[in-house]
Protein backbone atom coordinates (compact mmCIF):
# COMPACT_ATOMS: atom_id res chain seq x y z
CA UNK A 1 0.00 0.00 0.00
CA UNK A 2 2.92 2.46 1.38
CA UNK A 3 4.56 1.74 -2.24
CA UNK A 4 1.22 2.53 -4.33
CA UNK A 5 0.95 5.86 -2.54
CA UNK A 6 4.69 6.69 -3.13
CA UNK A 7 4.22 5.84 -6.69
CA UNK A 8 0.73 7.74 -6.87
CA UNK A 9 2.40 10.86 -5.72
CA UNK A 10 5.33 10.42 -7.83
CA UNK A 11 3.34 10.43 -10.85
CA UNK A 12 0.84 13.79 -9.50
CA UNK A 13 4.20 15.78 -9.22
CA UNK A 14 5.44 14.72 -12.68
CA UNK A 15 2.25 15.46 -14.13
CA UNK A 16 1.73 18.81 -12.12
CA UNK A 17 5.36 19.72 -12.93
CA UNK A 18 5.05 19.25 -16.98
CA UNK A 19 1.74 20.99 -16.75
CA UNK A 20 3.28 23.99 -15.14
CA UNK A 21 6.68 24.19 -17.01
CA UNK A 22 4.39 23.76 -20.40
CA UNK A 23 2.41 27.10 -19.72
CA UNK A 24 4.78 29.33 -20.83
CA UNK A 25 3.63 28.73 -24.57
CA UNK A 26 7.33 26.87 -25.73
CA UNK A 27 7.23 23.77 -27.42
CA UNK A 28 8.26 20.56 -25.88
CA UNK A 29 11.34 20.81 -25.14
CA UNK A 30 11.41 24.15 -23.80
CA UNK A 31 13.37 25.79 -27.00
CA UNK A 32 11.94 28.23 -29.11
CA UNK A 33 12.56 27.41 -32.52
CA UNK A 34 15.88 29.13 -34.44
CA UNK A 35 15.21 32.96 -35.26
CA UNK A 36 11.86 33.10 -32.98
CA UNK A 37 11.92 36.24 -30.86
CA UNK A 38 13.29 35.65 -27.23
CA UNK A 39 10.49 36.49 -24.14
CA UNK A 40 12.21 39.39 -22.72
CA UNK A 41 14.53 40.41 -25.09
CA UNK A 42 15.09 43.51 -26.86
CA UNK A 43 13.79 42.99 -30.86
CA UNK A 44 14.50 45.54 -33.71
CA UNK A 45 12.64 48.52 -33.31
CA UNK A 46 13.43 48.66 -29.92
CA UNK A 47 10.08 46.97 -28.68
CA UNK A 48 10.32 44.03 -26.28
CA UNK A 49 9.19 40.43 -26.21
CA UNK A 50 6.79 40.34 -23.96
CA UNK A 51 6.88 36.60 -21.68
CA UNK A 52 4.79 34.13 -22.87
CA UNK A 53 1.22 34.16 -22.22
CA UNK A 54 1.17 37.38 -20.71
CA UNK A 55 2.79 36.11 -17.67
CA UNK A 56 4.97 38.32 -15.51
CA UNK A 57 8.28 36.95 -13.77
CA UNK A 58 7.54 35.69 -11.01
CA UNK A 59 4.26 34.04 -11.22
CA UNK A 60 1.07 33.95 -13.66
CA UNK A 61 0.22 37.78 -15.09
CA UNK A 62 -3.45 38.36 -14.94
CA UNK A 63 -4.93 37.19 -18.21
CA UNK A 64 -2.92 34.55 -18.77
CA UNK A 65 -4.68 31.78 -20.54
CA UNK A 66 -1.94 29.41 -20.05
CA UNK A 67 -1.72 30.37 -15.98
CA UNK A 68 -5.79 30.17 -15.73
CA UNK A 69 -5.25 26.97 -17.56
CA UNK A 70 -2.83 25.43 -15.21
CA UNK A 71 -5.37 27.21 -12.54
CA UNK A 72 -8.04 24.81 -13.71
CA UNK A 73 -5.83 21.76 -14.03
CA UNK A 74 -4.43 21.69 -10.86
CA UNK A 75 -8.03 22.49 -8.94
CA UNK A 76 -8.88 19.43 -10.93
CA UNK A 77 -5.86 17.44 -9.33
CA UNK A 78 -6.55 18.77 -5.76
CA UNK A 79 -10.25 17.48 -6.02
CA UNK A 80 -9.70 14.18 -7.42
CA UNK A 81 -7.23 13.93 -5.07
CA UNK A 82 -10.09 15.25 -2.53
CA UNK A 83 -12.75 12.77 -4.05
CA UNK A 84 -10.67 9.78 -3.60
CA UNK A 85 -9.31 9.97 -0.44
CA UNK A 86 -10.50 13.42 1.70
CA UNK A 87 -9.22 15.47 4.38
CA UNK A 88 -10.83 14.57 7.34
CA UNK A 89 -11.33 14.89 10.98
CA UNK A 90 -12.70 12.70 13.71
CA UNK A 91 -16.05 14.02 15.28
CA UNK A 92 -15.82 17.26 16.82
CA UNK A 93 -12.51 17.78 15.94
CA UNK A 94 -9.55 19.67 14.78
CA UNK A 95 -7.23 17.06 14.61
CA UNK A 96 -6.23 15.11 11.32
CA UNK A 97 -7.04 11.47 11.24
CA UNK A 98 -3.80 9.33 9.49
CA UNK A 99 -5.77 9.47 6.15
CA UNK A 100 -6.52 13.47 6.31
CA UNK A 101 -2.63 13.74 7.33
CA UNK A 102 -1.73 11.80 4.06
CA UNK A 103 -4.03 13.35 1.81
CA UNK A 104 -2.12 16.92 2.88
CA UNK A 105 1.04 15.61 2.15
CA UNK A 106 0.16 14.49 -1.15
CA UNK A 107 -1.40 17.80 -1.68
CA UNK A 108 1.64 19.90 -0.37
CA UNK A 109 3.45 17.96 -3.10
CA UNK A 110 1.08 19.28 -5.71
CA UNK A 111 0.80 22.86 -4.07
CA UNK A 112 5.11 23.16 -4.00
CA UNK A 113 5.04 22.59 -8.11
CA UNK A 114 2.94 25.23 -8.32
CA UNK A 115 4.07 29.16 -9.61
CA UNK A 116 4.89 31.14 -6.72
CA UNK A 117 2.20 33.99 -7.76
CA UNK A 118 -0.49 31.36 -7.07
CA UNK A 119 -2.56 31.70 -3.83
CA UNK A 120 -4.61 28.42 -2.01
CA UNK A 121 -7.29 28.65 0.00
CA UNK A 122 -7.95 25.88 2.71
CA UNK A 123 -11.75 26.15 3.78
CA UNK A 124 -12.91 24.17 6.41
CA UNK A 125 -16.53 22.76 7.21
CA UNK A 126 -18.46 20.86 10.07
CA UNK A 127 -21.37 18.20 9.92
CA UNK A 128 -24.77 19.54 10.94
CA UNK A 129 -24.26 17.86 14.62
CA UNK A 130 -22.12 20.75 15.82
CA UNK A 131 -24.31 21.97 18.73
CA UNK A 132 -24.25 26.19 17.28
CA UNK A 133 -23.31 27.88 14.54
CA UNK A 134 -20.97 29.75 16.04
CA UNK A 135 -19.34 26.20 17.07
CA UNK A 136 -19.52 24.94 13.24
CA UNK A 137 -17.86 28.26 12.22
CA UNK A 138 -15.08 28.25 15.10
CA UNK A 139 -14.17 24.43 14.28
CA UNK A 140 -14.66 24.67 10.74
CA UNK A 141 -11.75 27.59 10.92
CA UNK A 142 -9.80 25.49 12.86
CA UNK A 143 -9.71 22.57 10.57
CA UNK A 144 -8.61 24.70 7.75
CA UNK A 145 -5.99 26.16 10.49
CA UNK A 146 -4.59 22.73 10.70
CA UNK A 147 -4.31 22.18 7.54
CA UNK A 148 -2.57 25.33 6.83
CA UNK A 149 -0.24 24.33 9.79
CA UNK A 150 0.65 20.56 8.10
CA UNK A 151 0.78 22.16 4.79
CA UNK A 152 3.41 24.76 5.60
CA UNK A 153 4.92 21.83 8.05
CA UNK A 154 5.39 20.12 4.49
CA UNK A 155 6.97 22.84 2.89
CA UNK A 156 4.40 24.96 1.41
CA UNK A 157 4.99 29.00 2.09
CA UNK A 158 2.61 29.75 4.20
CA UNK A 159 2.33 33.32 3.07
CA UNK A 160 0.34 31.32 0.03
CA UNK A 161 -2.22 29.60 2.64
CA UNK A 162 -5.60 31.21 3.76
CA UNK A 163 -7.70 29.12 6.03
CA UNK A 164 -11.25 30.15 6.14
CA UNK A 165 -14.25 28.27 8.39
CA UNK A 166 -17.29 27.95 5.90
CA UNK A 167 -18.98 26.32 8.98
CA UNK A 168 -21.72 23.48 8.21
CA UNK A 169 -21.84 21.72 5.07
CA UNK A 170 -24.64 20.24 5.06
CA UNK A 171 -25.85 16.38 3.97
CA UNK A 172 -23.82 13.33 5.09
CA UNK A 173 -21.70 13.93 8.81
CA UNK A 174 -19.31 11.72 7.89
CA UNK A 175 -18.74 13.68 4.37
CA UNK A 176 -19.03 16.67 5.92
CA UNK A 177 -16.08 17.01 8.12
CA UNK A 178 -13.48 18.00 5.96
CA UNK A 179 -11.25 20.58 4.83
CA UNK A 180 -11.24 21.80 0.11
CA UNK A 181 -7.92 22.88 -0.99
CA UNK A 182 -8.64 25.62 -3.84
CA UNK A 183 -6.19 27.44 -6.09
CA UNK A 184 -6.86 31.03 -6.01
Amino acid sequence: MRRTNVNYAAAVIACTSALLAGCGGAPEGGQQPPGAPQPGQPQPGGEQQPPPGGEQPGGMGAGDQGGDQAKAQLQGMLDQLNQSTPITFDPDSSELTDQGKETVTKAADMLKSAPQGVMFQVAGFTASGTSSSQDSKELSQARAQAVVDQLAQDGVPAERLQATGEGDAGGDPAASRKVEIRVQ
